[in-house]
């Protein structure tokens, strides 16, 4: 298609608005796709025009799975007692295609506490035996075998023109759980080290490589100790980089750690993209869900060569408080990669986006570099002003 415009728009903001209200409304701020949301993971959400939160105490699945896709359907999450929700995102992507526009389904992957909570065996384990239970484990074969009738049960029912892969990836260790409290950081090292899983699958994968599992967590927890008793002193960004980067080359155990985590992912990723394809899918995937900037995406398990050989195009998630940090992310991507297989992500909210010329700077680079497009999230989260925005925001790539 010609320069992607996208806003993402959630299964709950149409069943309230109606389907053809919401992709008018998304058709008239001159976007020319829209990324629906049949799985997203729990949340609180505020949606300023409605003046209330929309709450999501569990991982619903906003659509009806297909039971005999699934290998163990029962490990699927709850399906949204709420029929509207699953109806409306239906009749989203039926009104999306009469209007003209793109649809674009996105997939949550291994983000889900609802299935961490009931199976903890399926989810990270870090060096102490910590289970992260937001994080379910790519590397485990029930979790590839889920994600993947999950695809093609959501190509099957919706039809998309594609997918957008969502935490397909090992997730970072501090993902700003309900009251999480990490008052002595070990650093951005530290946080990584912390982010390594040893559940017996990926300890079964070290030792098929020749690393020796338990010495690795040895090392591992000896790191973060180190780190932990450090008199804390205030720390550089780029100090931090630089550490973690380090820490790959000083530690060639590690480094080898970070290759079987990226087999681990890439089997993933090529199971997914089979099954897309059978569909007749295309693929597309996000640079990374908390790794920021782009040059981090490695930490979840792959970089952004790697995503690239699995996807038709890689959503760069530059979400940073000012233009010129998302710029930068975005022209390093390019540097990486063929500016034609980004699309620049954004998150409007007021955390990230400080005015409208800052969001039309972002844009306008975008549209400047060759990028293949630019996407805003999220229709509800947005206030009227807000959505002004992004529409004059798109009038500079019309």
């Amino acid at each position: 298609m010609s320069f992607r415009r996208s806003l993402n728009l959630f299964p709950w903001d149409v069943a309230h608005e109606g389907a053809s209200t919401c992709v008018e409304a998304i058709a008239r701020l001159g976007c020319n796709s829209v990324i629906l949301s049949p799985n997203y993971h729990r949340a609180r959400l505020f949606r300023p025009r409605n003046l209330g939160f929309y709450n999501r105490p569990v991982d619903w699945c906003d659509f009806n799975p297909t039971a005999s896709l699934y290998e163990e359907p029962a490990l699927l999450p709850p399906v949204n007692s709420d029929e509207r929700c699953r109806v409306a995102c239906r009749e989203a992507a039926t009104a999306a295609r009469a209007a003209g526009l793109e649809v674009i389904v996105s997939v949550i992957g291994c983000h889900n506490s609802t299935i961490g909570l009931a199976h903890p065996e399926l989810c990270v384990e870090n060096a102490f035996g910590d289970r992260y239970l937001f994080a379910l484990c790519p590397a485990q074969s029930r979790v590839r075998s889920l994600l993947a009738s999950m695809v093609m049960d959501l190509c099957r029912q919706y039809r998309p023109d594609s997918l957008l892969l969502d935490s397909f990836c090992f997730l970072d260790a501090v993902h700003r759980e309900h009251h999480e409290l990490m008052f002595v950081s070990p650093g951005a090292f530290g946080k990584h080290l912390l982010s390594l899983c040893f559940c017996p699958t990926c300890c079964e994968l070290h030792a098929q490589q020749g690393i020796d599992p338990e010495a690795l967590r040895i090392q591992v927890r000896r790191l973060i100790k180190a780190s932990v008793e450090r008199e804390p002193l205030p720390r550089s960004t780029e100090g931090e980089r630089d550490e973690l980067t380090a820490l790959m080359l000083e530690f060639p155990e590690l480094l080898a750690s970070q290759r079987v985590r990226g087999g681990a992912v890439e089997g993933l990723f090529q199971r997914v993209q089979a099954v897309a394809r059978e569909e007749n899918v295309s693929v597309h995937n996000q640079s990374g869900l908390l790794a920021r900037p782009a040059a981090r995406a490695w930490t979840e398990g792959a970089g952004l060569r790697e995503r690239a050989r699995f996807c038709e195009q890689i959503f760069v998630q530059a979400f940073f408080g000012t233009a010129k940090e998302a710029i930068q992310d975005l022209t390093w991507a390019a540097s990486i990669l063929p500016a034609g297989r980004l699309v620049l992500s954004h998150m409007v909210g007021e955390d990230h986006i400080p005015s409208e010329g800052d969001l039309i700077q972002r844009v306008a680079a975008a549209k400047s570099i060759g990028a293949a497009g630019v996407s805003f999230y999220n229709y509800g989260l947005l206030s009227a002003a807000r959505l002004e925005w992004v529409r004059r925001a798109n009038q500079q790539t019309q």
